[in-house]
């Protein structure tokens, strides 16, 4: 029987792969344009949730087919909000990657990393079809490292980006992502005080957050601005959540399941946890439709857009595809023998 050998790539291997946000956005794009066309297959997250010290943690299986693209695989991710008081990150986890003619596992690969990425081009790719023309303000609140990354994704996708307030309850991490963005950002960065400095008529809100403030208000969302969140809708007040003229989501089925999820989830104290503050808003569109063409992302300066990308499979099962054939090129890794 021939021998299977699977490929091994930690978080430096990943790393030292270097891709660039480019790279990324143009694979994440097809992962979006073949959900459009419905050349995919996925489910909407399962996972267990050991609450330990925090109600909001998970552990999700996110399964993924992608028919155009020939890429198959499977991420196992934990999210744990307070892993910090160990010293250990907020997002951990492994991604396999399957060959699509066999079934046979090719890759595990460490998913944080990549996570970060797959994220931030996501909330990159829809900024550059729905932020308002000529924008030159971005407010970032949450500046760890998917902070980072947004920052770094947005300002390559919106080069009129002239501007940037950086909001983050540690004032080190905002002041480490203000001398990191400088090797690629020559605009101005602020830091900011609060919430309301940071936000308050920005053309750009990205917020980064474990979503448990609701950061953003309706009186600081101005008109024809725009805003993406990883938090799901838990960053927004109802007000400001629902004020918007066009609401986006990556895929709607992901949506609806995390607010049915979310009527029932209670904060530490009890008290009502809705991913959608107000329910959730009426989509307009999916990223996909947006960069396939099939809808348009803004028709005015004075409209307020919201985008919510819950987070797709496809998404990582695209770029593992990306990393694995880019690691057998540069032969980064290590071959590990499965039978």
């Amino acid at each position: 029987m021939r021998a299977i050998e699977i490929l091994l790539l930690s978080r430096d291997d990943v790393v030292a792969l270097a891709l660039t946000p480019n790279e990324v956005v143009s694979v994440v794009t097809e992962a979006l344009c073949e959900h459009a066309a419905g050349t995919f297959e996925m489910h909407p997250k399962i996972g267990v949730h050991p609450t330990g010290t925090d109600p909001a943690n998970f552990i999700h299986a996110m399964p993924a087919y992608l028919h155009t693209l020939g890429a198959c695989g499977l991420k196992w991710v934990a999210g744990f909000a307070k892993n910090y008081q160990h010293d250990l990150p907020n997002v951990t986890g492994l991604q396999v990657y399957n060959d699509t003619e066999t079934g046979v596992p090719l890759a595990i690969m460490d998913c944080s990393y990549l996570t970060g990425l797959r994220t931030a081009a996501v909330s990159a790719i829809v900024a550059k079809r729905c932020a308002p023309r000529d924008a030159h303000t971005l407010a970032l609140v949450g500046c760890g490292f998917e902070g980072t990354m947004h920052l770094r994704f947005l300002a390559n996708e919106i080069p009129t980006l002239r501007h940037v307030r950086l909001r983050d309850v540690r004032h080190q991490a905002m002041a480490e992502l203000k001398e990191c963005a400088a090797s690629y950002f020559d605009g101005e960065i602020v830091l900011c005080p609060d919430n309301e400095s940071c936000i308050d008529g920005a053309d750009v809100i990205a917020t980064c957050t474990n979503g448990d403030e609701q950061i953003i208000r309706s009186e600081w969302f101005k008109m024809g601005a725009f805003a993406v969140g990883i938090e799901g809708g838990c960053a927004y007040t109802a007000e400001a959540l629902h004020q918007a003229e066009k609401f986006v989501v990556d895929d709607i089925a992901l949506a609806e399941y995390f607010e049915h999820i979310g009527r029932n989830r209670k904060t530490e104290d009890g008290r009502p946890d809705p991913e959608f503050p107000g329910g959730l808003p009426k989509v307009y569109a999916t990223i996909g439709e947006l960069v396939a063409g099939k809808k348009q992302g803004r028709d005015s300066d004075q409209e307020r857009i919201v985008a919510i990308p819950i987070g797709m499979a496809i998404c990582d099962v695209a770029l593992a595809h990306l990393v694995y054939h880019t690691a057998l090129e540069r032969g980064v890794g290590h071959r590990f023998r499965l039978a």
